[in-house]
């Protein structure tokens, strides 16, 4: 009684619009400024995966598979994509996502009549992946993926909330192996429940706004890491708990799976698939996620994301990836040199890799501290380009100039 007296005081206090970051509302915004591209006639779910490799636009599908759904996919997979997103030009992207990050808005609850994404509420055997847009991203995949999924998760003292940006591959019409290899909270959090031979609630969330997208793969020390999606939204998140399992989403969402991760571990194989970086990864033990409900808007539209392929830097996750590593290396670099002007990763790589800086450079040695702190601020950074705060980081003509053959740069690594 008491937790529905604070929402209803906190909903007259502040009326929450749960269409104003809905991923349908930013589609339009994409249209307008003619960064869509638009496909009327029905398509089958195997032809997907080619109209959206190295496309520059995102792409949007009305009528694909045969329940004749609305998919839309390479939604993050352009910087300026992602600058309209936070509502800035390209050029000051970084420094509104550095803005918001320091300031957490915590998220506020709401009753499931006013949550569109349980307009549709599906459970017992109508609880199906096959009703939903999958797609084989890849040739040679293990199976059809799940990629733009965002996974919601509590760990096992129920005192710490994460979000993260995972892929599920489909085994059957409930299942789906759950990547869960690479260090994370996730896998920390997951571990705790395997220890104690039970299964973790998680919420998968398949469709949303870029701010979203980008707090799921934001690295973050805070207890509630819906916060942090706040923070990008610059306003708080309406959160709705789910119907089958003990966990809250996103009332705005799309598309929410509800379900667990069994207490078995890492046990069943999944994959190959086509990895970020462009080649095929090796098949791996993962767990194993099991469907119990499946909660949509009434006009849902489901999300995929493009991960490699020949055009990394035309794929979400390489843009995401590459604002993240900005974020990251710009904050340590704050408190290691007195004036850095601007750094950028660059997507083609993958968006971890080849970082550039520009400086001021006061004192002999602050490139190279520069270098050091980018290195220890990302177990990813493997490249590290100093230049003077007089050329364009972003432009690769302005980067060669500055170090042409037999010249000497202030600094690389």
């Amino acid at each position: 009684m008491q937790r529905a007296a604070l929402t209803t005081a906190q909903e007259r206090a502040t009326p929450i619009d749960v269409d104003r970051f809905r991923l349908r509302g930013f589609t339009d915004v994409l249209r307008r400024e003619g960064e869509l591209e638009a496909h009327e006639e029905q398509r089958d779910l195997i032809d997907i995966a080619k109209h959206l490799e190295g496309n520059p636009k995102a792409v949007l599908f009305r009528n694909v598979g045969r329940n004749k759904s609305e998919l839309v996919g390479n939604v993050c997979g352009g910087r300026r994509r992602l600058a309209l997103g936070f509502g800035v030009a390209e050029s000051g992207l970084l420094r509104e996502v550095l803005r918001r990050l320091k300031n957490p808005i915590p998220p506020v609850e709401v009753t499931t009549d006013k949550a569109p994404v349980h307009e549709v509420v599906l459970t017992g055997e109508d609880a199906d992946f096959t009703r939903l847009p999958v797609h084989l991203q890849h040739s040679h995949d293990g199976g059809p993926y799940i990629s733009a999924s965002i996974d919601i998760t509590q760990d096992v003292e129920k005192t710490r909330r994460n979000v993260g940006y995972r892929r599920m591959m489909l085994r059957g019409r409930k299942e789906a192996g759950f990547d869960l290899i690479a260090p994370s909270d996730l896998r920390a959090i997951y571990g705790g429940y395997v220890s104690r031979r039970e299964r973790m609630p998680i919420a998968i969330v398949v469709g949303s706004h870029p701010a979203d997208s980008f707090a799921a793969v934001c690295m973050s020390l805070i207890d509630d890491e819906v916060a942090l999606m706040g923070a990008m939204r610059g306003a708080p998140v309406p959160l709705v708990g789910c119907t089958t399992i003990d966990a809250m989403v996103p009332a705005d969402a799309e598309v929410v799976l509800e379900g667990y991760l069994d207490e078995r571990g890492w046990c069943e194989a999944e994959g190959p698939y086509g990895e970020y970086l462009g080649y095929y990864g090796a098949l791996k033990m993962n767990p194993v996620f099991h469907l119990s409900a499946i909660t949509m808007r009434r006009d849902a539209l489901f999300q995929t994301a493009t991960i490699g392929g020949r055009y990394l830097s035309r794929t979400d996750t390489a843009q995401l990836c590459a604002l993240r590593t900005e974020a990251t290396a710009w904050a340590a670099l704050e408190t290691a040199v007195r004036e850095p002007v601007a750094v950028y990763c660059t997507p083609s790589c993958g968006g971890m890799f080849n970082l550039r800086l520009s400086l001021r450079q006061r004192y002999p040695g602050d490139a190279r501290n520069a270098i050091a702190t980018v290195l220890g601020s990302s177990a990813d950074v493997k490249h590290v380009f100093v230049v003077d705060d007089d050329i364009d980081i972003t432009s690769d003509e302005q980067m060669d100039w500055a170090s042409p053959p037999g010249s000497r740069p202030i600094a690389t690594s």
